[in-house]
């Protein structure tokens, strides 16, 4: 305000640095079943953290660390690679896989190849996987579809006539997926993408904004969540399953390999993945700008 004294302003600023420092970490977790061997040790207590969790879905977790309303989550890799300037990897982190990932599956009523000139839907859930499948339809297959974001949870393929086809992720594919046998064909897009590039796909990255990059608590909580990701898939592994059959009722066979599919390191062979997904981002945006 003007007028006013210097005292009154040192006073002011330490207060401000105080409240920085007393607030804790949001950290921003996903809430679907793929992420339970970082998030149920947290949750039950085996590793204690310095953060208030706020649970939601990737695509909501995207908008919110770039809002500032978040410190630390999961985000989409597509939302990374379109926000380097803002976001930074933390704890070498990622969901990947290297072939199937079992649960971002595209469900379809006809083999892939029928689906020339279709109307396909898109989870509203996520921002990579919906890129995904449009760089194999479009680059891979050479198949051209219209590609529209739906807000579909467990909405059964036999109960809609808009779509031929839909793609889920996380619990609403595992939860669709746990409705077989039926007469559907559904294609693993980890699959699809490791066969066509012969590399794994990280679908979302641990990041934090780059803003608070340098303070101790970040660097702190980034170790937390390295041990709890240690924790989950052994000292926790059983408990981990059993968590996930209470969300989506699967078998614990099927959720055994479900986890072994599923890579949480964030190598230098998954970073190459990544780089070529992003090529591929790059080389669309490029055509449709044109």
């Amino acid at each position: 305000m003007v007028g006013e004294c210097q005292l009154h302003k040192d006073i002011k600023n330490q207060s401000d640095i105080d409240l920085l420092h007393t607030t804790n970490l949001r950290l921003g977790q996903v809430d679907f079943i793929n992420c339970l061997p970082i998030n149920f040790p947290i949750e039950f207590g085996e590793v204690k953290i310095n953060a208030d969790c706020i649970n939601d879905v990737p695509s909501n977790l995207n908008k919110m660390i770039l809002n500032n309303e978040i410190d630390i989550a999961p985000v989409s890799s597509f939302t990374y690679l379109n926000n380097k300037d803002k976001l930074k990897p933390i704890a070498d982190l990622c969901i990947a896989s290297n072939g199937p990932a079992d649960s971002v599956l595209l469900f379809s009523k006809f083999p892939i190849e029928e689906l020339e000139g279709a109307n396909i839907a898109l989870s509203h859930a996520s921002a990579t996987s919906n890129k995904l499948l449009e760089i194999i339809f479009k680059e891979f297959l050479k198949i051209n579809a219209t590609f529209v974001v739906e807000t579909i949870h467990e909405l059964s393929l036999q109960q809609s006539n808009k779509y031929p086809a839909y793609l889920l992720i996380g619990d609403h594919a595992l939860y669709e997926y746990s409705k077989m046998p039926r007469n559907i064909f559904i294609y693993d897009l980890g699959a699809l993408w490791k066969k066509h590039t012969g590399l794994p796909m990280v679908f979302g990255i641990w990041v934090v904004r780059t803003d608070l990059t340098t303070t101790i608590e970040i660097s702190s909580l980034a170790n937390q969540l390295r041990v709890a990701k240690e924790i989950g898939l052994s000292k926790l592994f059983d408990k981990v399953v059993k968590k996930a059959q209470e969300k989506v009722l699967i078998s614990k066979d099927f959720y055994t390999n479900y986890f072994n599919h599923l890579t949480y390191d964030f190598t230098d062979e998954y970073k190459k993945g990544l780089s070529l997904f992003e090529n591929y981002c790059n080389l669309k945006n490029m055509v449709k700008a044109k």
